[in-house]
């Protein structure tokens, strides 16, 4: 073995090889590690809420002339008048058992158990906004849109909404009279309200009977970003057609 001067043993350096493996061997290690952890707290984050489907009846509200009302009356009122919209809609929803609320700015979108509880609030809704109308002056009333429908909805990890009945929900309620069609076969199409109105897809029908709420085929209407033609409905809430 070589010496050094004094006497004492030099060793040799450590191969290149081995610490370029002792290294490699540590990362492989530090990796398995974090991914497990990884897996660990992923585990845990899905087992708190866990992803579903469910059945619900979907309603959305919408103020008319939002814009129009800042434009012409000023942001401030706009504003409150979205905020006293809001207040409304969610008290109604309460009243009958909501399910989830998610605000859109110038309305909400509810869901409930039922068919039945979601016109239930909409009808509430829009009496409580014609028999007890807010101090807005100079505007004479507040005047909203309502969309009804029932459908499959998919649930995320935070209980978030999402599906095809949402996206009909909020078709629903800009639905205008040149949407509909003339049917061979049926009857002439009825003047359908631009305000005021609770329009309901044929699925929500179909949870419902005319015992429980008035309501009147409207007509056959196209649907932005859904194929054909569909059944529309319009809630009898004030006793007109």
């Amino acid at each position: 073995m070589p010496e050094m001067a004094g006497g004492t043993m030099e060793h040799p350096p450590t191969p290149f090889y081995r610490e370029w493996t002792f290294h490699v061997l540590l990362g492989l290690v530090t990796a398995a590690a974090g991914f497990l952890v990884y897996r660990a707290r992923t585990r845990r984050h899905w087992g708190r809420a866990p992803a579903g489907v469910t059945n619900e009846a979907v309603l959305v509200v919408d103020l008319v002339e939002s814009t129009h009302l800042a434009t012409h009356h000023g942001g401030s009122l706009a504003m409150r008048a979205r905020n006293i919209m809001e207040e409304r809609t969610l008290a109604a929803g309460r009243t009958h058992g909501v399910s989830f609320v998610e605000s859109t700015g110038d309305g909400c979108m509810m869901t409930f158990p039922s068919v039945r509880a979601a016109v239930e609030a909409a009808v509430l809704l829009l009496k409580g906004l014609r028999d007890r109308p807010p101090d807005l002056a100079p505007v004479p009333s507040l005047d909203v849109r309502a969309g009804v429908a029932y459908g499959e909805i998919l649930l995320d990890s935070r209980g978030a909404r999402h599906g095809a009945a949402i996206n009909k929900a909020f078709r629903l309620i800009g639905v205008a009279q040149e949407a509909f069609a003339q049917v061979e076969g049926e009857d002439r199409l009825s003047e359908v309200p631009d305000r005021n109105r609770i329009l309901l897809d044929e699925e929500a029908v179909n949870e419902l009977s005319e015992a429980e709420f008035p309501f009147r085929f409207v007509g056959f209407c196209r649907l932005k970003g859904f194929t054909g033609l569909h059944r529309i409905y319009q809630v009898l809430w004030d006793g007109r057609g």
